[in-house]
């Protein structure tokens, strides 16, 4: 990605990171949104085909939840929307990243290692989420189905599998934050890790094929 680009994105999401409690509603959804919208750029000007289109889809669904979680709370409960949107988002990344398999040593034991780390998650909080239980376990099976691909995916796996993990771990600060314990700071926390995440994804999936990495 450009130095532009960059700069634009990192300086959106500190601008977010530091009044999202200060903003109104409205500005507040725009501003959540904003940097991953911005990776739209160079996703359609330096992907193609259908590898483009896919992305174009996942993030605009991921901007799509951080639109409906900004305003779960505040104009009505669009949790479960939200979670729906992200869903979508989740399961576009792992199709993508499982139709470009490429197996190793390597890879195999970036998957392996995340499983115990699901499944302990799973564990924690499944029992908590009460009536919500079946779209959380969906979700819970998209993710897990994005990182696997991510370790699996011929791409840099220091960009997309570290990006996509980074992503699990977003998701779990939400998961604990609203089911089992609230966290401190877990607004700035779940945002940093989200926004590391997506930049991380975008910027792993534009690089060239490596078929032995």
């Amino acid at each position: 990605m450009s130095k532009t680009i960059n700069l634009t994105f990192w300086a959106l999401a500190l601008i977010y990171l530091l009044f999202m409690n200060q903003l109104p509603v409205a500005l507040a959804v725009v501003s959540k949104a904003a940097p991953v919208l911005l990776l739209l750029i160079p996703v359609w000007t330096l992907l193609a085909g259908k590898l483009r289109a896919g992305m174009v889809v996942a993030i605009l669904f991921s901007a799509g939840g951080d639109i409906l979680l900004a305003l779960d709370g505040t104009v009505g409960n669009f949790f479960v929307p939200g979670l729906a949107s992200f869903l979508i988002a989740q399961v576009t990344y792992a199709v993508l990243f499982w139709q470009r398999f490429l197996f190793n040593r390597q890879r195999q034991w970036l998957a392996t290692g995340y499983i115990p780390i699901a499944l302990i998650l799973g564990w924690f909080i499944l029992p908590a989420s009460g009536e919500l239980m079946i779209p959380v376990i969906a979700y819970l099976l998209a993710i897990s189905a994005m990182v696997l691909g991510a370790a699996f995916c011929n791409r840099p796996w220091q960009w997309l599998f570290v990006g996509a993990c980074t992503f699990a771990l977003s998701d779990s600060l939400i998961a604990i934050n609203k089911f089992i314990q609230p966290l401190p700071y877990a607004g700035v926390a779940i945002m940093l890790t989200y926004y590391l995440a997506q930049y991380m994804i975008v910027t792993g999936i534009i690089q060239p094929e490596d078929r032995k990495q």
